[in-house]
């Protein structure tokens, strides 16, 4: 009954805010009652110029499965509610919640450490709102949180380690933000993790080891921030990964062999780093790589032979490095390259022969 209500909600429409809540058999009359009034109380206090609140209203319990949803939805010619004004702290009442969705509206104010008090939230999205202030330690309560969005807000501050609680959290995006600080090691600990995009942001600091243990991790976007620092080793053991991106940060050192196991990578973004030292050999161990992007570091030594092996590659910026010699024959094997850079170092000879044989250079 819950399941096919919220797909009936969002498959017509493009759902901007839809609050569930799921009471047991033994739920007393006080505590629902007490629920609902916070919620309906809130929706009198919010700004709503366009009525999208109308169908936010109590439908009655059933009998069967003693479920309440309340909710809105916008017709699919809008994109946003633009509803507005603070989450209030009354939020943290709503203690059947397991789903809440308060994004692309104009939500002010910080996150209420209240919400720390839904401990059967499953999904949080506040995302594309003009929230401020830091994400509050308490979200680490929501043990039960398989989805985290605070994406594109005006959130600051670091990233609680208490966040490493969330032992059933699958995705995790808190990209575009003023976030700051370092990657607090703890999130290690979340080795359900299947996504993490944090970029974007203004974090310092190395990327933790820890990360390492994240085996079912398939993406991993750090790009654009300050991180600096080696690339650590342990980043090889994520055998799931397929895309990593830690471009524009201040990395240095060189890349690391263990990079090179990751034989599910498909995007591989290190460019605009201080990475340095020859580009290894064991690349070309990335069969399904299709976009390798190392432009704009002190890379130095000859481009590899065994990039050639790499038949799925489509683009190659190799850019504004150090390195030198001849380039190799083998990049002539590259049928399916779209792009490649490989201006503003100190190579000599020519292009391979049947570079353009693919067609598609």
């Amino acid at each position: 009954m819950a399941s096919s209500t919220i797909q009936k909600m969002l498959s017509p429409v493009s759902l901007l805010f839809l609050v569930m809540l799921i009471c047991s058999h033994h739920v007393s009359s006080y505590s629902y009652n007490e629920e609902v009034d916070a919620l309906l109380n809130w929706k009198a206090r919010l700004l709503d110029n366009h009525s999208s609140l109308f169908s936010w209203t109590l439908y009655p319990k059933n009998v069967t499965n003693s479920s309440t949803h309340i909710g809105t939805a916008t017709s699919p010619s809008k994109c946003m509610n633009n509803l507005s004004g603070p989450i209030p702290p009354q939020i943290g009442l709503l203690s059947k919640l397991k789903y809440l969705d308060l994004s692309i509206n104009q939500f002010s104010g910080g996150i209420p450490p209240e919400i720390g008090q839904l401990t059967d939230l499953e999904v949080l999205h506040l995302v594309q709102n003009q929230l401020n202030g830091s994400i509050p330690q308490e979200i680490g309560q929501l043990t039960s949180l398989h989805e985290l969005a605070l994406y594109t807000n005006q959130l600051e501050g670091s990233i609680p380690a208490s966040l490493g609680k969330l032992s059933s959290l699958v995705s995790l995006y808190l990209y575009g933000n003023q976030l700051s600080g370092p990657i607090p090691p703890e999130l290690g600990n979340l080795t359900n993790l299947v996504e993490i995009y944090s970029d974007t942001n203004n974090l310092t600091g190395s990327i933790p080891s820890t990360l390492g243990n994240l085996k079912r991790l398939t993406v991993l976007f750090l790009f654009k921030n300050s991180l600096s620092g080696h690339i650590p080793q342990e980043i090889g053991n994520l055998k799931s990964l397929q895309q990593l991106s830690l471009f524009r940060n201040k990395l240095s050192g060189s890349i690391p062999v263990s990079l090179c196991g990751l034989s599910g990578l498909t995007l591989l973004h290190l460019y605009a780093n201080n990475l340095s030292d020859p580009i290894p050999q064991e690349i070309g161990n990335l069969k399904s790589l299709v976009d390798l992007e190392l432009s704009e570091n002190q890379l130095n030594g000859s481009i590899p032979t065994s990039l050639g092996n790499l038949a799925n590659l489509e683009i190659l910026h190799l850019r504004d490095n150090q390195l030198s010699g001849y380039i190799p024959q083998e990049i002539g094997n590259l049928q399916r390259l779209v792009v490649l850079e490989i201006d503003t170092n100190k190579l000599n000879g020519s292009l391979p022969e049947g570079i353009c044989q693919g067609g598609s250079l």
